[in-house]
């Protein structure tokens, strides 16, 4: 029988403008999926909820993550910005997160209460532009991952501690670089892989999985993923299939300029490809955006 498929979102409010942009590109470019989920803070619920419809639910972060983690606001940072932690959380030795941490606990979470065989994560800072059916990822069963190998190196600090914590996490040797890198947009997990993931986190650190895994706070989620299905499954066996092609062009930073005089996303687009995803950090205007979107 053919795997299920859904398509989430972490997001916060924040981003809205951006997440409803993404919204409008797969109820116009994508099918196959039975449903979209957008990951949101408590909060921020009834602000995502007129994005909601017969195939795009509004989970609340309550109904993916233990009430002992909670949201506050920031007093470093005069409540412009929100960390997530309370005595509990504190008391499990979690040092104060922010919200890319939780999202990636989002991702995680979202497996143990959703009912579809495969996720494919899109973040709120990206938008489809051509067709895309998403059974096109499990040809003959098996799910694309996303692997590069020998994408990350000795000299790329940040990611080798990423590495070196997945393996911790899954009670993996330490790591030698280079090592495949799993990091990407439009990145697919199957469901049981997630829940035999978690399941080994609790065994091998004796805790729950949000408590092992939080713990650490320099985490990446796909890096975790990745090294769980490659390293103690076999791919085989996990039922996916290496693609190292990147299904999303993505602007990062100084590269982003060149929006500016783009006439239509499709001058950049390589075969292929089926979305771009803007960095929201590195300061393009939706509305330029939702002009080049309108354009294709």
């Amino acid at each position: 029988m053919k795997p299920s498929y859904a398509i989430a979102t972490p997001s916060y409010a924040g981003d809205i403008e951006r997440c409803r942009l993404l919204c409008a590109s797969i109820d116009r470019f994508v099918t196959g999926h039975a449903m979209h989920y957008l990951l949101v803070e408590d909060k921020d619920v009834a602000l995502f909820k007129p994005l909601a419809g017969p195939r795009r639910q509004v989970i609340a972060e309550s109904a993916l993550l233990p009430s002992w983690l909670k949201p506050r606001p920031d007093p470093l940072a005069l409540g412009r910005r929100r960390i997530w932690t309370g005595f509990r959380a504190l008391r499990r030795g979690i040092p104060p997160l922010r919200g890319w941490h939780v999202q990636q606990l989002r991702k995680f979470a979202l497996p143990l209460v959703s009912g579809e065989d495969v996720i494919l994560f899109a973040d709120s800072d990206m938008l489809f532009l051509r067709p895309f059916d998403v059974t096109y990822l499990g040809e003959d069963q098996a799910v694309r991952l996303y692997v590069k190998p020998a994408g990350i190196t000795a000299a790329m600090t940040e990611h080798v501690a990423w590495c070196e914590m997945a393996a911790r996490l899954l009670g993996l040797p330490r790591p030698t670089m280079p090592s495949p890198d799993y990091i990407n947009n439009l990145v697919s997990w199957r469901r049981d892989n997630v829940r035999a993931l978690l399941t080994r986190i609790e065994q091998i650190s004796g805790r729950d999985w949000v408590s092992a895994i939080a713990s650490q706070r320099q985490f990446s989620e796909y890096m975790i993923y990745g090294y769980f299905v490659e390293r103690v499954l076999g791919l085989e066996a996990a039922g996916h299939t290496p693609d190292g092609f990147e299904l999303c062009k993505v602007y990062w930073g100084g590269d982003a300029g060149g929006l500016a005089s783009l006439r239509s996303f499709e001058d950049v687009l390589d075969e292929g490809q089926v979305a771009v995803g803007v960095q929201s950090f590195i300061g393009q205007p939706v509305e330029r955006l939702k002009a080049l979107f309108e354009a294709q």
